[in-house]
């Protein structure tokens, strides 16, 4: 039977790390390489950092400036030259920016390098950081070989969380660095204190949403074991009340209830925040997040429950404040605070538990429990890697490369983990295999296409299409506001992207409601594809004629030009663009939307269609 090491959070007797944490085997009886315990211990860890470097870059590829990165970015960009972007919906009535400091880590790179090279930097320090916060992480909660699986299983299975959110996610967001500070907060939480404090106000600084559980766990945590702590969580809400009170900002909002006319916009265009507009998917995932939880809490010891019960309350309990202070009484702080976000914990606390559930299960029988506990859980994750393949054949992000990839990495793990000394040779060549897979990983890894780097370019906007689009000049650019943001660095009239905000600004969610529904006849089967621009209750048929611009320029006066993938119906464009570089609409091919490509884009006026 294998002896799994206890939670370090909570005994003071394995705070001090030593070699068996980073070990594949009994540091005593394995052999000596350079005479030096440590550096002996480092080297033998290799090929289990090589088979965790390879899992990650095989499920985890980089395709630039896309999804939420998008949002980072601009708001560098505006915070450099704020006069083209005051009139973008995105930012023209307050933007997500306001509760964040993390553009401030983007500034000095935009003004050197440029967007392309920023996005890339802060992509690679994200996952770095993010990769060593789950190392100490899982260190502090099981150590041992034990410690291996918990990483790959983190990695490699129940990523995703309710709202088709995921953590560690591939492009650079604040939540990438506001995760890795928390599990960085949390590993500290009893052997340094004053360090998981600031670790997890600095990711409170970052991102408030996603660390408010990790502050919440461990407010809890400390309670379960001093009730003194229950008076300090009652002082807290007391004076957040107060500050209510007194109308600062977001406080005051746990006074404002949201009227139905917001409530459902909020319902179509973030359903995620409202349990009652979850799909049957989210519900699934949360169910299994809970289910690992339980089992983690039923089985793992004594010596973990505290800290599992303080994830587990915290978890259910973000389900709970959602559900009565949201989708009953449409409190607008609630809404805003998201607090179902506490399942990002959750469940990857529950992955780092998986291998303790399955050896304490398989300790009550005749196998090896150790051995049949790495099968079981490098079986789920293969089960997950190959359920993403199959619900999702012709995303670019995961692929039969990436597979193999992840099978390879499974392989170099198990054998560094489960084969004896006499095996060793057998070992090592899996350790080889594994090293020699890696460039070919990292080549793979940049997966940014032609059209992104050529959005993301430092050179000067073309000058072709800067004539077309004139300074000043609002503009609707079909299929997303990428090219106006990026390479323009000018504001973008409207995008389904743009409706972010709903939820935090009345007057955006009102004034995304009435846009969507103007560009619905001319726009329609592009916002077809993207149901969160379904805001209205009856929309007429989509149409691309003239009567279509039309009825759009009258109902949009301050909107100056359009710009279009396809012409329209008998209409004369102002100007033809032919772009030097294809574009590929990779947004739409990550949500099972086909691919749709261009590389001609028709501009037309307003002035002369009103």
């Amino acid at each position: 039977m294998t002896t799994v090491r206890q939670d370090s959070i909570l005994s003071s007797s394995d705070r001090d790390s030593n070699q068996r944490d980073l070990t594949c085997g009994d540091a005593q009886s394995a052999p000596q390489i350079t005479g030096n315990p440590k550096l002996d211990a480092i080297l033998r860890a290799l090929p289990l950092f090589c088979a965790v470097a390879l899992l990650w870059l095989a499920t985890r590829p980089y395709f630039g400036v896309l999804f939420d990165a998008r949002f980072y970015m601009v708001e560098a960009l505006k915070a450099l030259d704020p006069a083209p972007f005051a009139e973008d919906l995105y930012f023209k009535f307050g933007s997500q920016g306001n509760f964040s400091l993390f553009t401030a880590l983007y500034l000095p790179l935009l003004r050197a390098f440029g967007v392309g090279a920023t996005g890339l930097f802060l992509i690679v320090v994200g996952q770095l950081l993010w990769l060593f916060g789950l190392f100490r992480l899982a260190r502090s909660l099981v150590g041992g070989r034990t410690m291996w699986l918990s990483i790959a299983l983190a990695i490699g299975m129940l990523r995703t969380y309710p709202g088709g959110f995921g953590y560690g996610e591939g492009f650079a967001t604040a939540r990438l660095f506001a995760e890795a500070l928390v599990m960085l907060g949390l590993a500290s939480l009893s052997s340094r204190p004053f360090w998981a404090v600031a670790l997890l106000g600095l990711s409170a600084a970052i991102h408030p949403l996603m660390a408010l559980p990790g502050i919440a766990v461990a407010f809890v945590y400390l309670a379960l074991g001093r009730p003194i702590w229950w008076v300090a969580m009652g002082t807290g809400a007391g004076l957040a009340a107060a500050l209510g009170l007194a109308g600062v900002a977001p406080f005051s909002n746990l006074f404002r209830t949201i009227d139905p006319e917001w409530l459902a916009i909020i319902k179509v265009r973030s359903p995620h925040c409202l349990l009652t507009a979850w799909e049957t998917e989210f519900f699934q995932q949360a169910l299994a997040i809970i289910a690992w939880a339980g089992a983690a809490l039923a089985l793992a010891g004594p010596h973990h429950r505290r800290f599992l019960t303080a994830t587990f309350l915290v978890g259910v309990g973000g389900l709970v404040c959602t559900f009565l202070g949201g989708d009953v009484a449409h409190n607008l702080l609630v809404v805003e605070i998201q607090s179902w976000r506490s399942l990002w914990l959750l469940g990857l606390i529950s992955c780092i538990y998986i291998p303790l559930v399955l050896v304490t299960v398989l300790s009550r029988t005749s196998f090896d429990s150790f051995r049949w506990a790495t099968l079981l859980a490098m079986g789920l994750i293969l089960a997950s890697s190959v359920t993403r393949l199959i619900r999702l054949p012709d995303a670019p992000d995961f692929t039969p490369v990436s597979l193999a990839l992840v099978i390879a990495a499974l392989a170099t793990m198990a054998a560094q983990l489960l084969l004896e000394q006499k095996h060793q040779r057998i070992a090592s060549v899996f350790a080889l295999a594994g090293f020699a897979l890696v460039p070919v990983a990292l080549s793979r890894w940049d997966a940014r296409t032609p059209w992104i780097r050529y959005l993301e370019s430092a050179a000067p906007p073309p000058k072709d299409l800067a004539a077309l689009l004139p300074a000043g000049a609002s503009v609707y650019w079909e299929k997303g506001p990428e090219m106006l943001w990026l390479r323009l660095r000018r504001a973008s009239y409207f995008s389904c992207d743009q409706g972010t905000g709903v939820v935090f600004y009345r007057q955006t969610a009102m004034a995304y409601k009435a846009r969507a529904a103007s560009f619905w006849p001319l726009a329609g089967a592009d916002l077809s594809q993207v149901d969160t621009c379904a805001v209205f209750n009856t929309r007429p048929k989509p149409e691309r004629n003239r009567k279509a611009l039309h009825d759009l320029c009258i109902r949009e006066p301050k909107l100056d030009d359009v710009v279009l993938t396809a012409p329209l119906q008998g209409v004369q464009p102002k100007g033809i663009w032919k772009s030097p570089v294809h574009f590929q609409d990779l947004q739409s091919a990550a949500v099972k939307f086909p691919v749709r490509g261009a590389d001609r884009f028709y501009v037309y006026s307003c002035a002369g269609a009103r």
